[in-house]
């Protein structure tokens, strides 16, 4: 009721104009030419508009929640009324093919919308459920894939679910529904071009046997639906290296079709690149200022080795990142993520990495997946570079990761040689922080204690060899700690768990030597008096001899002799030494 009162109503308000119209036929007739020229270049306009986004289709329902809640006093602000469920997912296998477009085949001009939407109207029994499929056709065969999906969203019924399929696989901006289209496809020969489409637009390689057995359909749909399906499916079948069926889905346009869309020199630069003709690179490169066709073209690039110069890079990953933030369609940003990944990961650029994890277009296990395999790649190559700020750009990376690794299999193997390459270099404090987030090796923890011993953190020591009892360079470690600290009772603790090994019993006993302790027990000193080699055993005498001479010096002195004392000490009488005195 509400739809034919808004119909009557712009009825009205057409009218006069119409009537005003009558008596100026006979001046139109002059410019007839004119008019064509005009609607050609409108109908250009309207659809680079609503692919930019700069215009919004008609009837966008979404667009007034305020209003609706307006009309229901009774909800508190802010409270959306309950939406109705979805219709149902039909598939209609009886009666006419759902997704015939054979009365649209000559619909190429947006104005041709107007006079099917009269024509509509005027056929008498025609039910609301079929004016809305057929206006939703129109649109359709005109390229208007998200006007169609509005009028749709609303129709219920499986013709009106069939073609709703198809605009949001045209749109390709969400997942596409391949079971429905395998469905449709099992009873219905004549979808299979809608299953093959749809096959491909999910990566799938059947897509390519299921879309070239059904060329035949591709041929009998609109010029524009036939356009904008090449420009879809030729990347796809570009990446699996398929050559022959490109050739015969451009084969159906006209030279001057190929020429005045879009589309179809896309398509076609495409096709050149991969048979090596010339000009073909720099056709397709023009397609990277073009928002619409931007990520598969850095596919296609990407794909066949072609490197982008210095300039385009810095102003191409500008206007990727910026999208990244803004956009919500996750299908189309894959092209341009992988490059925008490959590009940071090369140069050790990890910082943009991480904030592209966080953006909200890109929570979707896809872009997470690029995004950590990138990340990976990277983090490998710059660990084992010989280049000091790639080491050091993986070594910030691991630090600052804010969780891209948590459930990569490669974190353990990464953060083990970030602690190795991190405690290698002396950075005490960045080794302490990988060691943290995943478990590390005895040799890491044993290069780690000696950096703190050297920097005289014996109590960081001790805790070491707590911790890994086992460890015998600990233990070392731990001992040698003890000695700086005049610890005996952590020393004799530490003994016990080494393993009396020549070297480490020579680094006992010659810190004991140079810290004038002497606090190392006698067996340490058997094990090293009992050495054999020459060099190892002069080692040790030189200890020994300090030994010896520390232990006569730790003698206590003999007192002096009183005067008195002096004669009984020498054999003589006390008299002579007296009178001598004198």
């Amino acid at each position: 009721m509400t739809r034919f009162a808004l119909l009557l109503l712009l009825g009205c308000l057409l009218a006069p104009a119409s009537l005003a119209q009558e008596g100026a036929t006979a001046e139109s007739k002059v410019e007839e030419g004119k008019p064509v020229q005009l609607a050609n270049e409108l109908d250009q306009f309207v659809r680079d508009a609503i692919d930019e986004g700069l215009l919004t289709p008609a009837g966008d329902v979404d667009a007034a929640p305020e209003e609706m809640v307006a009309d229901r006093p009774g909800l508190p602000a802010g409270v959306r009324p309950r939406q109705a469920a979805p219709f149902p997912v039909e598939v209609d296998c009886d009666g006419q093919n759902p997704l015939d477009f054979g009365e649209f085949e000559a619909f190429d001009r947006y104005q041709q919308i107007y006079t099917f939407q009269e024509k509509a109207r005027q056929q008498p029994g025609q039910g609301e459920e079929l004016a809305g499929v057929e206006l939703a056709k129109a649109y359709l065969a005109l390229g208007l894939y998200s006007e169609a999906g509005m009028v749709l969203k609303s129709t219920p019924g499986p013709v009106a679910t069939a073609y709703l399929k198809v605009s949001r696989l045209m749109e390709n901006r969400t997942a596409v529904d391949v079971d429905y289209f395998q469905k449709l496809a099992e009873c219905r020969e004549e979808a299979g071009i809608w299953y093959g489409a749809a096959l491909l637009a999910s990566d799938r390689d059947a897509g390519v046997d299921v879309f070239g057995e059904s060329i035949n359909a591709f041929r009998k749909l609109p010029f524009r639906l036939r356009a904008d399906l090449t420009a879809m499916v030729v990347p796809e079948l570009d990446r699996r290296g398929e050559r022959i069926l490109p050739v015969k889905l451009l084969a159906d346009f006209t030279p001057a079709q190929i020429s005045d869309t879009t589309q179809l020199q896309f398509a076609k630069s495409i096709i050149d690149l991969g048979e090596q003709r010339p000009d073909a690179e720099k056709n397709l490169r023009r397609f990277l200022s073009e928002p619409q066709f931007q990520e598969q073209a850095l596919a296609v690039l990407m794909r066949h080795g072609k490197p982008l110069n210095s300039v385009q890079e810095e102003i191409l990953m500008g206007e990727l990142m910026k999208k990244f933030g803004q956009t919500g369609d996750d299908r189309a940003l894959a092209a341009s993520l992988q490059y925008a990944l490959q590009e940071l990961s090369g140069s050790s650029n990890y910082q943009p990495i991480m904030e592209l994890a966080g953006m909200p277009a890109l929570q979707n296990e896809p872009a997470q997946k690029e995004i950590r395999r990138q990340f990976i790649k990277g983090l490998e190559r710059d660990l084992t570079s010989d280049n000091r700020l790639r080491n050091l750009a993986a070594l910030n990376a691991l630090v600052s990761d804010p969780g891209i690794l948590a459930s990569a299999p490669e974190r353990t193997k990464l953060y083990r040689s970030g602690a190795s390459l991190s405690v290698r270099f002396g950075l005490v404090s960045m080794t302490r922080v990988l060691m943290k987030q995943d478990e590390t090796d005895d040799a890491v923890i044993a290069e780690l204690a000696r950096l703190e011993f050297r920097a005289g953190d014996y109590d960081a020591v001790t805790n070491w060899a707590q911790a890994y009892p086992e460890n015998a360079p600990l233990n070392l470690l731990a001992a040698q700690s003890a000695i700086r600290q005049g610890n005996l009772v952590g020393l004799r603790i530490y003994e016990d768990r080494m393993e009396m090994d020549p070297e480490a019993v020579l680094s006992l006993i010659e810190l004991d030597a140079a810290t004038n302790r002497w606090i190392v027990s006698d067996e340490i000193y058997a094990a090293a008096a009992a050495l054999e080699d020459p060099l190892l055993r002069q080692r040790a005498d030189r200890v020994f001899a300090m030994r010896s001479s520390a232990r006569e010096l730790a003698k206590p002195r003999k007192s002096k002799l009183a005067m008195g004392q002096v004669s009984s000490v020498l054999g003589q009488p006390s008299e002579q030494v007296t009178g001598g005195a004198h």
